[in-house]
């Protein structure tokens, strides 16, 4: 994920934003993203849905996957917006291409996490071990 990160640095140095006021407007805590980006680290999906939602110019395949054009012309921002109604699926300005491109990228994003978790599980189970036999030394 540490390209969206880095994709996200991207996009407020085009546009001249700091970071601190994109964490901001989408309502993250001070450091969320710039730690990120400073230390290569993964964001919470949440901050890239949010990030998404409060900056639709950003094209989301670009953010995704790199690819295409940064922006959204004009046209596919119109369409965004014209063909959202809430709890439907905002993808009418996407070739089907991109729209799959988007899945599978969601879908990585999803394994990584998945890793991570379990990653997290078993530095805890360690922990949990390490603690009980200080509790029976003792």
């Amino acid at each position: 994920m540490s390209g969206i990160i880095d994709r996200i640095g991207v996009f407020a140095s085009n546009q001249k934003l700091s970071i601190r006021k994109i964490e901001q407007r989408i309502g993250a805590g001070n450091g969320t993203i710039s730690k990120a980006i400073g230390k290569d680290k993964d964001i919470q999906v949440k901050w890239i849905e949010l990030f998404v939602s409060h900056y639709p110019e950003v094209n989301p395949v670009w953010l995704l996957t790199g690819e295409g054009f940064m922006l959204l012309s004009g046209d596919q921002q119109k369409a965004e917006e014209s063909s959202f109604r809430e709890g439907e699926p905002v993808y009418g300005f996407l070739r089907r291409d991109q729209h799959l491109e988007i899945v599978d990228s969601l879908k990585q994003v999803i394994s990584a996490l998945e890793g991570q978790l379990d990653e997290k599980e078993r530095v805890i189970e360690l922990k949990d071990r390490i603690i009980k036999d200080l509790e029976e030394r003792s």
